[in-house]
């Protein structure tokens, strides 16, 4: 059978368009090379979205390495000039079969060797050049520097009281682990016995590492250094930011310091740069509400507000959704604090608190532009939330973010703030809130029976349960044992749940009557609107998460 070329089946997933595809045909003519690599350069697709074309033009499935890492045992039976020679890395080794993850799966003398040097049967997974040398130059380096007994040795070093020489090495692991455990968040906290390291993944605090007091204050300091923030000030908050580098890939750091009864409690923020992120598919919502979003992002003017606390993925979706709009046809223009990731073909600027350059002012700078499209990072204050509806009321779509807990109380907040409400109903049509829920690893996770009785204990409406059970008294749902892939939790990556509040006429009549909140919802709910708990428990009964999780992040 014929292969279809990556360009089609890349327009086919819906990752490019047929004049993105004609504007890299156009680059490759001047610069020469692959398709794929140039779609890539232009920032067009992501690398991981290359490999997932070629996965299906050569009937392989895609693996993402960020979620399946390689087990040791596999690791030894390649070496790593051999992996990064043929382009492979071992996965796992099942009896007789070794999974191997390969960027060409074309590449058959690549995978004969393989097989001799092995003895194994292989069978192949496709993954992005990027992730998988990353994935190799990482795990091999690990088999050789395991960060917890290089930590342990500093630790052991640190109690003889040599502790100077050794803090910039000890707080470059604790970073470097941070990373590969795809930590959102470094938790640096000084107690009485001993200052502790907790890492935010998937949403949950894990303590990781133990470290003696003594360090903290040499631990802080260095943090400080890398920040540009005053050594010698402890008394008040300070924040800060930096770039590090690890195997090749700069990520940014956002410092928070605050004075506690036993020193500085420092908090890191890790901001990943990765264009892969940026898929409003990959998401994880769910198909009805994909839709409604990409239905949403085609609409000429009104604003699109996606909500949430912090940590619940708002600034991702926002990303996500430019890269759905078509930046060749229309004249999109974006300002952030800061800009996090730079996108082909959009016009991005940063606020400038000191120079005057506030959000507000950028959207009267952005409607001199002749702009299509405007992107707010957030809205903050009256000023900017005026800027963003008189925009969107003179026919442009704006996005932007909003901090609240679901996608009603949006309305208020924007009343609070001094909007009128006939100018929230007139500019707002369509406000997403969402959370990032944790996924049952699929490693370990197993299939048990739970009684709908639970299910309405636990708070789901028992009324929604029962539309999609077909009125059974028990259902099956996926749980995860704990293994080593998961860190015994049960539960490996994220999926998004949202709720998406539709502001047509009728509901902007409620706004401007200044109806309860409570009394739109219901209308809302009437006409359609699932609510982010009733959108979890699709993802439940999908095998996605459990019921107790859904609850834990939604309540």
């Amino acid at each position: 059978m014929e292969k279809k070329p990556i360009g089609q089946l890349l327009k086919e997933l819906g990752y490019v368009t047929e004049e993105q595809i004609h504007i890299a045909l156009e680059v490759k003519k001047i610069k020469g090379g692959l398709l794929g690599e140039i779609l890539v350069a232009l920032a067009f697709v992501s690398p991981i979205e290359v490999a997932e074309a070629i996965a299906i033009q050569a009937g392989k499935p895609f693996i993402d390495l960020a979620e399946y890492p390689p087990d040791k045992e596999a690791l030894g039976l390649i070496n790593k000039e051999l992996a990064l020679q043929l382009e492979i890395i071992p996965l796992k080794k099942r009896g007789d079969v070794l999974d191997i993850a390969m960027t060409n799966p074309y590449d058959i003398n690549a995978v004969d060797i393989v097989r001799r040097r092995t003895g194994l049967d292989i069978n192949i997974f496709v993954t992005d050049k990027e992730s998988l040398k990353k994935a190799i130059e990482i795990n091999y380096f690990l088999l050789e520097h395991p960060i917890e007994s290089e930590i342990e040795n500093i630790i052991q070093n640190v109690k003889k009281g040599n502790i100077t020489s050794y803090i910039p090495r000890l707080v470059n692991l604790i970073i470097d682990k941070a990373i590969i455990e795809r930590a959102t968040d470094i938790h640096i906290s000084p107690e009485n016995l001993a200052t502790h390291i907790f890492y935010r993944i998937d949403g949950i605090m894990r303590h990781f590492f133990s470290l003696p007091s003594s360090v903290h204050s040499a631990i802080a300091s260095r943090i400080k250094v890398l920040a540009g923030l005053d050594i010698a000030e402890q008394r008040l908050p300070q924040d800060g930011s930096f770039s590090y580098e690890f195997f090749n890939e700069e990520y940014d750091f956002r410092v928070s310091t605050v004075l506690t009864a036993y020193g500085e409690n420092i908090v890191l923020r890790i901001l990943y740069k990765n264009i892969s992120l940026f898929n409003l598919k990959k998401l994880g919502f769910e198909e009805y509400l994909y839709k409604k979003i990409e239905n949403a992002l085609e609409k000429p003017q009104g604003i699109f507000l996606v909500t949430g606390p912090t940590g619940s993925g708002k600034t991702t979706t926002l990303y996500a959704s430019l890269r759905r709009i078509n930046s060749l046809h229309r004249n999109i223009l974006a300002v952030e604090d800061p800009i996090e990731y730079k996108f082909p073909f959009i016009k991005q600027t940063q606020v400038n608190e000191k120079a005057g350059f506030t959000f507000a002012r950028a959207i009267k700078a952005f409607l001199r532009q002749d702009p299509d499209v405007i992107l707010v990072g957030e809205i903050r204050d009256k000023e900017t939330a005026e800027m963003a509806i008189r925009a969107s009321i003179t026919g442009h779509l704006v996005l932007s973010t909003l901090h609240t807990n679901d996608a009603v109380s949006a309305i208020p907040r924007l009343t609070d703030i001094g909007i009128k409400e006939y100018m929230v109903a007139a500019g707002v049509y369509r406000i997403l809130a969402q959370r990032l829920i944790r996924k049952v690893c699929n490693f370990c996770k197993e299939e048990i029976q739970i009684p709908i009785k639970k299910l309405i204990e636990l708070g789901f409406d028992r009324e929604f349960i029962q539309q999609h059970t077909e009125g059974k008294d028990h259902i099956k749902i996926n749980r995860g044992k704990g293994c080593d892939y998961c860190n015994n939790t049960g539960f490996l990556g994220r999926v998004a749940i949202g709720e998406l509040l539709v502001i047509d006429d009728e509901i902007g009549d409620m706004i401007i009557r200044k109806e309860p909140p409570l009394s739109i919802l219901y209308k809302a709910k009437n006409k359609g609107m699932l609510t982010l708990k009733e959108d979890g428990f699709l993802k439940v009964i999908k095998g996605l998460t459990t019921p107790e999780e859904v609850i834990r992040v939604v309540g």
